[in-house]
């Protein structure tokens, strides 16, 4: 029987987590992958033996008068936000809340990269910022901002701001807090990497610059067990509201996607 052993430069950032106290553990890298893949999984079969509570809720919960206006401006700026989802259904909803004619600060972390060569890129004829473009329409009075890996597709516009941003790298979120200039955002959307390692780097920064009566939403989640121990410890604190919205079409070989929704209580 052939056993790969993984170079241990390549899993180095696993060991101290998820290596061994054993003798020639520098030897079974491959047991430090297999720690790190089973961690979350584990964690949700923790929760199994608790009384915790993962609320999940359909998006048709959130139909409201302002979809089809919000879904129109995203189609027109070429964002798949309300063709490939039928995300313009919560956003309408949450900027409703908010107050559509408000002075409102707003943050989408992905802008939609076309480069083919990058991860998360929507492919060639994509259209960088489309959903920026978009937010800006539907809400007269709001800053706009925007972050992406892609340094070639970032751009100042009327409204609108962006900024590099690793997701990856949470030093790359500090940084860009620097450019805006430490601003607390009414809304800020998670349409980047749609990995867990990276919605978490986001979440962590998101809950730091969410204001008051604010919200944060992670889209395109094909795996909602995973956020199930998230969910427990955000879902502890009195100042949060915590749910999954079950939405519409998804990608790669799920047909249904996830976004994980936190309101923070004014």
């Amino acid at each position: 029987m052939y056993l790969y052993i993984m170079p241990e430069s390549d899993v180095a950032p696993l060991r101290d987590i998820f290596g061994a106290g054993s003798m020639n553990d520098h030897v079974n890298t491959q047991l430090w992958v297999q720690g790190a893949a089973q961690f979350i999984p584990r964690m949700n079969a923790l929760l199994a033996h608790t009384q915790s509570l993962f609320k999940i809720v359909d998006m048709s919960t959130f139909t409201n008068p302002a979809q089809d206006v919000l879904g129109s401006i995203l189609m027109e700026n070429k964002s798949d936000k309300s063709t490939t989802h039928n995300y313009n259904i919560l956003y309408s909803y949450i900027l409703g809340t908010l107050g559509r004619k408000n002075p409102l600060n707003l943050l989408e972390v992905g802008m939609g990269t076309n480069n083919p060569d990058l991860v998360s890129s929507m492919g060639a004829d994509g259209r960088p910022g489309a959903s920026l473009y978009s937010f800006r329409d539907y809400l007269p009075n709001a800053q706009i901002h925007g972050a992406d890996v892609d340094r070639d597709i970032l751009f100042q516009a009327d409204r609108i701001k962006t900024s590099y941003v690793d997701q990856m790298n949470l030093q790359t979120f500090k940084d860009m807090n620097v450019t805006f200039g430490n601003v607390k955002f009414d809304l800020i959307i998670d349409d980047g990497l749609h990995s867990i390692g990276a919605n978490v780097n986001t979440l962590l920064y998101a809950l730091d610059q969410v204001a008051d009566g604010g919200w944060i939403v992670i889209e395109d989640i094909h795996i909602p067990d995973n956020w199930r121990t998230i969910d427990c410890i955000l879902g502890k604190d009195k100042r949060y509201e915590t749910f999954m919205v079950k939405a519409g079409n998804g990608y790669h070989y799920q047909s249904t996607s996830f976004m994980y929704v936190v309101h923070k209580l004014a």
